[in-house]
C-alpha cells in the first residue's frame, strides 16, 4: 500500500498498523483451525473406541486434518 492508502485505513482501523491485524487474523485463523481439528479428533476417537468407525475412516481423517494444518500453515503462516 502507499502512504495514502496506510493513513486511510489506520485511520479506518482506530490507528492500528495494517501488520498488527494481518497477524491477529492469521492467528485467530490457525487458532480456530486446531480447535476443529482436535476436536474432530476427539470425536472420530470416540467413535473408533466404540467400534463404530472403521480404521480406515479414522487414518482418512487424520492424513485431512493433517494437510489441511500443513497447507493453512503454509499458505497462510509463512
Amino acid at each position: 500500500m502507499n502512504e495514502a492508502q496506510t493513513r486511510a485505513f489506520k485511520v479506518a482501523a482506530n490507528n492500528v498498523e495494517p501488520s498488527v491485524l494481518n497477524t491477529l487474523f492469521i492467528g485467530s485463523l490457525m487458532a480456530v483451525l486446531m480447535l476443529w481439528a482436535g476436536w474432530g479428533l476427539v470425536h472420530v476417537y470416540r467413535g473408533y473406541a466404540l467400534g463404530q468407525i472403521k480404521e480406515q475412516t479414522v487414518v482418512r481423517f487424520v492424513l485431512r486434518v493433517f494437510l489441511l494444518l500443513v497447507v493453512s500453515t503454509y499458505l497462510f503462516a509463512s
